[in-house]
Parts: structure tokens; sequence; C-alpha cells
């Protein structure tokens, strides 16, 4: 994700109150429910880079976790580019290791690193990556995904928009009999991805918000988890207001997060009612024949 030119807009009232569009009238509020009522389902985060899923979409998926998901983190870049006065191979295994720590303090079983140059995915086959997903999937029975929306608008970063649109046609083609049917040989199923909670950094048509209160604590341990592109972060900012003979002594981890992110979540909360939110354009299953089901099926 590309938070460089922070401190050219977002230190401005303007930019840390922008938020994602609600353009539906069938606006969900998803809260908290007691108990675990989602036992059994198993929950996908895929993103290009490291601190994406922590960023966008954490509280929500902590959440799902007490609900009782067990979740799986899918990282599809390398994330070579991203650090503060490393070079690209002591880039790649600080995130590596930011990455083990990410799903620690989230609590996801485990994460699967499908190492692709970072900034470069634009040169990535899409079948290619649409398989390795489509095995994953089919693999884990994953039932939910989080990722980038495929249709959100003015995505400058490649890796953002390969993934998201690989992510679409994967959940979709998953549930196939014909789509790479090598994988039953290998004892696998199947698998319908019923449910998408999709996050975009521009415009979007967002029609579910997640009241994510409750795992406030738990989202900002998992965004300094991500160390090392934190650090960029905040060495980037300083680095251009020294261009600008300025300078800002008490900007650490701890403040940049409050700023750039903790921010946004309390906007987006506050016009709802709540304390803190995440947005999402979120599609769920299709109930089109549920009533048919319930009035005509009977057991095998």
């Amino acid at each position: 994700m590309e938070r460089r030119s922070f401190l050219r807009g977002a230190l401005s009232p303007g930019l840390l109150a922008q938020t994602n569009v609600a353009g539906s009238r069938n606006l969900v509020v998803e809260r908290a429910v007691s108990g675990t009522p989602h036992v059994g389902k198993v929950l996908a985060l895929i993103t290009p880079h490291l601190d994406d899923g922590p960023i966008f979409a954490s509280g929500t998926i902590a959440k799902l976790l007490k609900e009782g998901y067990t979740g799986y983190f899918i990282r599809t870049s390398n994330d070579e580019k991203d650090s503060f006065g490393l070079t690209l191979g002591e880039t790649v295994l600080a995130n590596e290791r930011d990455t083990q720590q990410f799903i620690t303090t989230l609590g996801l079983k485990q994460a699967f690193d499908l190492a692709y140059r970072n900034h470069r995915m634009d040169d990535v086959g899409r079948s290619e990556l649409r398989g390795r997903l489509i095995f994953l999937f089919r693999l884990l029975k994953v039932d939910t995904v989080f990722s980038y929306d495929p249709w959100g608008q003015y995505e400058e970063n490649p890796d953002h928009y390969v993934t998201a649109q690989a992510v679409e046609a994967a959940c979709w083609m998953a549930s196939g009999r014909l789509d790479l049917p090598e994988h039953f040989a290998a004892g696998l199923k199947s698998q319908a991805v019923s449910e998408k909670y999709y996050f975009a950094r521009g415009p979007q048509l967002v029609n579910r918000v997640v009241d994510v209160g409750a795992t406030h604590e738990t989202k900002v341990a998992c965004i300094h988890s991500c160390r090392t592109m934190i650090d960029h972060m905040v060495k980037d900012t300083k680095a251009a207001l020294a261009g600008r003979k300025l300078t800002l002594p008490s900007l650490d981890a701890a403040e940049y997060i409050k700023l750039a992110f903790e921010s946004r979540d309390a906007e987006v909360g506050r016009r709802h009612g709540l304390t803190y939110a995440e947005e999402f354009h979120y599609i769920g299953p299709d109930h089109a024949f549920d009533e048919y089901i319930a009035r005509n099926a009977v057991p095998l």
C-alpha cells in the first residue's frame, strides 16, 4: 500500500476525514454477536502487502475470529520495496518476520506467501495467480474473503488491482467442476466462496459498515506489528519535512498510526453512531432459492 505522500496531504483535516462513499440505501451496520456462531467457517485475507489487511480490515477480522472463524493470510507480493534504509533482500526478510508477528497478533492460523515481485504484479500471468488462489481456496475450504475491491476507483498500485481481480475470479471459479480438475485427483473438492468483504483506498460503493469498537486495540496492535512498513512511513514523512526545513520531533509510530489510521476509523464510526468502524463493499450468499428449497427439499 502506498502512503508515502502522507505528509503532502494527510496532515490537512480534509484528507484525514476522507472516506469512501456509501451509495446504497441498503447499508448494513454489522455488530458483534455473542457466542461463536461461525464455528466451522474459514476466512482468508488476501492482499499484496502485509499492511493492507491490518489497516483496512483487521478490526472486522478480529471480530469474526472471536465469533468462531478460522483465518488465514495470503500475501501475493514479497514486499521488497517497503522499507527505509534497507536493501531489497533485507526488506523481504524484515517484512517476512513482521508477517509472522501479524498473524500471531491477530490470531490467524497460517500465512501463505506467493512472493511475486513488489510493484511488478502487472507482469504476472493472471491465470497463474488465479490458479494458485483457487488451489488455496479449495485446500483451506474458504467461505469468506477479505481483499481489495476489484471495482475500486482510482487505484494506482498494480499489485492492488491485479490481486483484487484475481481474487474475484478465483472465488467464482473455485466452485466449478471443470476448472483445474487435477485438484480433484489430489483429493480436493469444489469450494464456493460465499462472502466477500472488499475494501478500497479510493471511492467505493460501501454497503456494509462494521462496528470494530470492541476490537480496536487488536487492530492497533496489528498495525504496529508491521514494524518495517510503519517505520518507512514515519521516516518518509520526516524526510519530506526536512526538505521543507521542518521537523516533527514527536512523530513516532504510535503517533503516526493515531493520525493516519485511528482517526479515519473514528470518523467512519461517528457517521454511524459508533466509536470505531470499517467500511466495505460486501457481497453475500445468494438466497434466491432458499424458500424453494425449504418448501420442496427432502432427505436423500
